[in-house]
């Protein structure tokens, strides 16, 4: 099937008709496994056909590509809010409603909110990420394209601050940072059933905003 072939959905019905079989597939390989979540499976789980299946999506690994990148894209979001904050400090909220330009306080603590927010949307799902990423270099390099974004878009990020930082490394000190977050975030929720995940939060922005100024 060539590129031409593939819908790109735009009315209401043929839109909640692929979210279903983005909810299917979510289900099944959080079930079941990326390897055991049959193409067949997925499209009788969404209620629509194996040829419907594939006028959307070309393969399972396509799909599969797909359901990472919204969950990065969740995680992406509060970056697309901190053009050009005007101060290192700021009060951080709760829930977090800050109009118009951050803080990088405010910035780093909706950050980790999000991540939070990206772990809770289908928890066993993010596991078969981890579980697939450290089984393949192919499936590692699919997650791996949305980290090196993510790391971008907070270096640029920093780079608003660079005359106030105390590191000069933007780019070395922004994937610790999304580091630190993923596996505290990650230890958070996977090990700990979310417990204290707002004390978390607030502990954790309060040490990278020292680490940073």
């Amino acid at each position: 099937m060539g590129e031409k072939d593939i819908r790109i959905p735009k009315q209401k019905r043929s839109m909640e008709k692929k979210q279903r079989i983005k909810d299917a597939a979510m289900k099944l390989m959080s079930e079941k496994g990326y390897h055991a979540a049959s193409s067949n499976e997925i499209a009788k789980e969404a209620g629509v056909s194996i040829g419907t299946f594939y006028s959307y999506y070309r393969d399972k690994k396509e799909l599969y590509k797909e359901l990472v990148a919204d969950i990065y894209n969740t995680v992406l979001a509060p970056m697309n809010l901190s053009e050009a904050p005007p101060s290192k400090t700021g009060t951080v909220s709760d829930p977090f409603d800050a109009p118009g330009n951050l803080s990088i306080e405010e910035t780093v603590y909706l950050y980790i909110q999000s991540v939070f927010k990206g772990h809770e949307y289908e928890t066993a799902f993010q596991r078969e990420i981890a579980s697939l990423s450290e089984q393949s270099d192919e499936f590692r390099e699919i997650e791996m394209f949305h980290k090196r974004n993510l790391t971008k878009a907070f270096t640029s990020i920093l780079s608003a601050y660079k005359d106030e930082l105390k590191v000069s490394d933007l780019k070395t000190a922004s994937y610790l940072i999304l580091t630190t977050v993923e596996a505290a975030v990650h230890d958070t929720m996977f090990h700990n059933g979310g417990k204290n995940k707002k004390a978390v939060s607030r502990e954790l922005t309060a040490m990278i905003v020292a680490y940073l100024f």
